[in-house]
């Protein structure tokens, strides 16, 4: 075991530490692998870079503090490839505090604590020009194209850019989270064999946010997915399949989890770029509070290489089954925990309430296929008017995904389906808390539609 007191570790909270971390990291590389071991204390630290055969064991009582001057990070990559294609935060790896690139059989794990101190590189206003400089700080784990990887027990909080990234990687365990972060909260991207389980997530962007984008510079699926026993809570959406969807989503499994005091999505299964989405299964699911309980749409944004993502994406073989989803819906809420990524400029704290129906939305060139639901029942909060019946919804093709797109309010409470073929509903239960005047569904070319 390599005690990273022994390579010069202070653990004030004010001495920088994590050069010291770095030699203990590189000390127990050299001798073939083994666990760098740190203690109780306070470690200020800037990136580390983790190599094959290395296990942190950060202990209960260790507190890893991310340096408040950026400088202490690796700096971002200088023009990586294919950055256009993806947000920004897809393509920068190096601006971390644990970073490794082709590596295998790395685990993080402990009961200790990690706090980047909400540390903004900038404010992010917009230039002289009216462009917006890129603002967000340090990741706190972005690891690419590694394999065999545990990242387990520990608390994180306070990111300003993607908590856990992992794109490209296999054999992937995240398990025992703690999270609260100002971005996303974990983002697996191209990835196989990946499992989540058991985490607690509040996060101001996405909680749980599978990827396919084009970070790796070539289509890579996001393939073999299982996501467990969590609770989330998001000011956006709670876990989101999407945005970033250049390649497919394959052979994934969600169950058992809770999801509370979401503004936007609850579940969010999207193809933006171009991906085929199919073989998800989502089941044992509770919503509460979720502005849009379930989305599926297909859009063309066809951000990604031409031609590789220029075609229109599909999605297809999806199954919903024993979820319960309830209010209360307020007009207002307060983001709780997490704050709003932009709350360093702005402060303000309150979310716009959103009600919205179950919806699906597929192209009249790609058809949502094989969509079946069973064992729901929604809950909506209702209260729509006889002259909401007529509301004529926006139509939305190359826009960014989400249900906002389509406007502030729909001419339904309960499903709003469109271009879809063989949709199933069974034993599927749609109330209102308050009197509403419109229809509980509408359908909009959608073919083979049978509810039982």
């Amino acid at each position: 075991m390599f005690n990273i007191r022994d390579y010069g570790a202070v653990g004030d909270g004010t001495q920088l530490d994590s050069p010291a971390i770095q030699k203990a990291v590189d000390a127990c590389a050299a001798a073939g692998g083994g666990t760098v071991f740190i203690p109780a204390g306070r470690y200020l630290c800037g990136t580390v870079h983790l190599k094959s055969h290395i296990h942190i064991l950060i202990e209960k009582g260790a507190y890893l503090l991310g340096s408040t001057n950026l400088a202490d990070f690796d700096p971002r990559e200088e023009n990586p490839a294919n950055c256009e294609y993806q947000d920004p935060s897809h393509s920068y790896y190096h601006f971390s505090l644990f970073h490794a690139d082709n590596q295998e059989d790395i685990a993080i794990t402990g009961f200790g604590e990690i706090d980047m101190q909400s540390v903004w590189d900038g404010d992010g206003r917009p230039d002289e020009n009216g462009k917006r400089k890129w603002w967000r700080g340090a990741k706190i784990i972005a690891f690419k194209e590694c394999r065999e990887i545990v990242i387990r027990d520990l608390s994180m909080k306070n990111a300003t850019d993607l908590a856990v990234y992992v794109a490209g990687c296999e054999y992937v365990t995240i398990s025992g989270l703690q999270i609260v972060s100002h971005i996303d909260g974990v983002s697996p991207d191209c990835c196989r064999n990946v499992t989540i389980s058991d985490c607690i997530i509040d996060s101001a962007d996405d909680a749980i946010v599978p990827k396919c984008s084009y970070t790796l510079g070539y289509l890579k699926a996001m393939e073999n997915l299982t996501v467990s026993n969590c609770v989330l809570r998001s000011n956006a959406a709670a876990l989101k399949f999407g945005t970033e969807t250049n390649s497919a989503f394959k052979n994934i499994t969600v169950t058992g989890c809770t999801i509370c005091d979401t503004q936007l999505n609850g579940i969010a299964i999207q193809s933006a770029d171009g991906a085929i989405v199919e073989g998800i299964t989502i089941s044992n699911m509770t919503l509460r509070n979720v502005g849009n309980p379930i989305l599926i749409q297909v859009v063309n944004r066809a951000r990604g290489p031409k031609p590789e993502c220029e075609k229109i994406g599909q999605i297809r073989n999806i199954i919903l089954s024993d979820i319960i989803i309830t209010g209360p819906y307020p007009e207002t809420f307060q983001a709780t925990r997490a704050q709003f990524a932009w709350t360093h400029i702005d402060n303000d704290l309150t979310l716009k309430g959103i009600r919205h129906p179950l919806l699906i939305a597929g192209q009249p060139d790609s058809l949502i296929q094989n969509v079946t639901m069973s064992n729901v029942v929604f809950r909506a909060h209702g209260g729509g008017t006889v002259e909401d019946r007529d509301i004529q919804l926006n139509e939305v093709r190359d826009d960014y995904p989400g249900s906002t797109v389509f406007g502030p309010k729909f001419p339904t409470y309960g499903l709003y389906a469109l271009n879809a073929d063989n949709l199933k509903l069974y034993n599927v239960e749609f109330s209102t808390e308050y009197p509403d005047a419109r229809d509980e569904m509408i359908l909009k070319n959608v073919t083979n539609f049978k509810r039982v």
